[in-house]
This record gives structure tokens, sequence and C-alpha cells, in this order.
């Protein structure tokens, strides 16, 4: 494969690929297996419609082009990600006084990764801030488990999110921590615009990156149960800011 294109599959990823058009898709994979399938047709109608090579291949070349993922019958070759820079993403947000940003601090789980960014693109978040090292990157399991939804949010990437975090609380920024010792979120009244740091899925967020924040806040859980994951515990948060913020 060429190594200046990346790989997406999956149904829902492949077709808002191709109906977002952020990105040029350049060949589309079909299994030979998935013919009449409806969403699969509906794929192919859009691949012929935006020019791009379809090639129909039998199920067993596609499992180990995907690696045995999930692939649902379908993959493309796509554009890679334009990751933008911070001061970009600054600039495009123009003054927004009640934008929501997202920020994780070494989220290692592509499933964890995958399902807040489809939940923050869900919720109005226009940007999510991803450091460049000890955090996964925008993989193809990622992006499956995104449903497509990376197409439709900025992604940052930063050499030191402490330090990105200083950055955002010069332009005005407020920034709040997850983490199960902060403040219960039906206390916290947010002010914008802010940007929300989730952390790693064992530890949480860093020490010096809860020194960033502005405030730490928490989810309150009754006794008897396990804590929320990462994925589950950012979106229940996204929601009580958006709610409280954009909604108002």
């Amino acid at each position: 494969m060429n190594d200046n294109l990346d790989m997406i599959y999956g149904i829902h990823p492949v077709m808002e690929a191709l109906k977002s058009k952020k990105r040029n898709v350049t060949q589309l994979y079909v299994s030979d297996n998935k013919a009449g399938h409806r969403a699969v047709e509906e794929i192919i109608r859009l691949a012929k419609r935006n020019n791009v090579k379809i090639d129909r291949i039998d199920v067993k070349t596609l499992d180990r082009l995907t690696r045995n993922a999930n692939h649902q019958g379908v993959m493309a070759k796509i554009q890679p990600i334009k990751l933008m820079k911070l001061s970009n993403a600054l600039y495009e947000a123009d003054g927004n006084k009640k934008d929501l940003w997202l920020a994780v601090d070494e989220m290692t789980d592509p499933q964890n990764l995958g399902a807040i960014i489809r939940s923050a693109a869900c919720l109005g978040f226009s940007t999510i801030i991803l450091p460049q090292r000890r955090t996964v990157g925008i993989t193809p399991a990622v992006y499956k488990v995104a449903c497509g939804a990376i197409e439709n949010i900025n992604i940052v990437e930063v050499a030191n999110l402490s330090a990105a975090l200083t950055d955002l609380k010069e332009e005005g920024f407020w920034v709040y921590g997850a983490d199960m010792a902060g403040k219960p979120i039906n206390t916290v009244d947010y002010a914008s615009p802010a940007v929300l740091v989730i952390g790693s899925e064992g530890f949480g967020i860093r020490e010096k990156t809860a020194e960033n924040c502005d405030e730490i806040v928490s989810i309150p859980q009754k006794g008897g149960v396990e804590s929320l994951n990462a994925s589950a515990a950012a979106s229940i948060i996204m929601y009580d800011m958006m709610s409280k913020i954009q909604l108002n």
C-alpha cells in the first residue's frame, strides 16, 4: 500500500469519508460477498459519483489487508488526516466565546479514544488535542470506533500538552480536568470558551497536567460499582459542559 495514504475500513467510516469530501478517497475495496448489501451499495454509488477507483476482492484478501479487523466488507485508501497546529486551530476558532475543546492526556486505548472522538463531535466540541508521545494516534482502529466523526472535528497535535494548555489559557480558555477527586459536575458552573482534559485509562491526568487546570471536576457515583471508563466519563462531562455553555 502507498505509505502516503491512510487506510480506513467499516461501513460508517468509509461512507462518512465519501460524504464529507474533506479528504480525497483514492480507492475503494469491496468484499465480493457483500453484493447487494444496501449500505455497501450506497458506498459504491458515492464512490462512483466521486470518481473513486473500485476493486472487488475476496473476503480473505480484505481480511489480510485489514489484519482481520471488523471491516464489514469495505476498505478505502484516503489522504492522511490533516493535523492542525494549535495556532491555526485558535485562528479558526476566531474568538468563539462558547467554543468547546477536548484534550487527552496519555490515552493509549484506541477503543476509548475513538469513542471519545465520536462523542465530542456529536456534542459540539470543535477540536481535540493529542500529544505527540505516549498517546495513541488516529489509527484505523480509532477511526473505525469513531464512525467517521474524525471528518467533523479538528485534530491538533502538540509536543507538550501542559504548554498547550498554558497557551490556551492565555487565549482566554478555561481548562477543566476530569478526576474522581474533583468537584462534582452538578455543582460546577463552567466558564467559556473551555477545554476539557481527559486522562489515561488507568492513571487519569498527570500531576503536571492537573496543575494547568483551572478546576478539577468529577462525576458523582454511587458506591458499590466500579468507576466509569475514560470514554463513558468523558461523554457525561462533555454533555454537562455542552448543556451548560452552548445551550444557554
